[in-house]
């Protein structure tokens, strides 16, 4: 078994590493005119991709850190691995969706679309990937006792 706060840190860095690369890189598609006209719908398309995962995370972590029992609980490897592993997976298709418009020629209103278009096996993903953190970052059961 793994200690529950040592799994919640390796996937805020995780997501916080991947989720941040991500931003700054559409940031700077951005300011460079990549989606102009259309750069609120790239934001609009990427927020509610990373967001609400992001503010999970911070937002338990932010709650148990001043909490002792927190330091109790335990998860098993397998199951940590799964997480990571969609987490790891869901970040790269983001990532990727985004890094290659410019080799496809995607720009603007193109890249709009691919970024729609992404949205058919992003969606189901994210699913899962919401489902794996939920239990890590939601569910508190102490580690058993001897």
């Amino acid at each position: 078994m793994i200690p529950l706060d040592n799994v919640r840190t390796k996937m805020a860095y995780v997501w916080m590493g991947g989720g941040g690369f991500i931003l700054v890189i559409v940031v700077l598609q951005s300011l460079l005119g990549h989606y102009d006209p259309k750069v609120q719908e790239a934001w609009g398309w990427l927020l509610p991709t990373l967001m609400p995962t992001l503010g999970m995370i911070v937002t338990v972590l932010g709650y148990t850190a001043l909490d002792p029992k927190a330091l109790d609980a335990v998860v098993r490897p397998a199951f940590f691995h799964i997480a990571l592993w969609l987490s790891c997976g869901y970040l790269f298709l983001v990532a990727l969706t985004v890094l290659i418009q410019p080799f496809v020629g995607a720009t603007g209103e193109k890249a709009i679309q691919l970024m729609h278009l992404s949205n058919l096996w992003l969606g189901p993903i994210q699913g899962l990937v919401a489902s794996a953190l939920g239990v890590l970052f939601v569910s508190k059961k102490d580690a058993p006792t001897p």
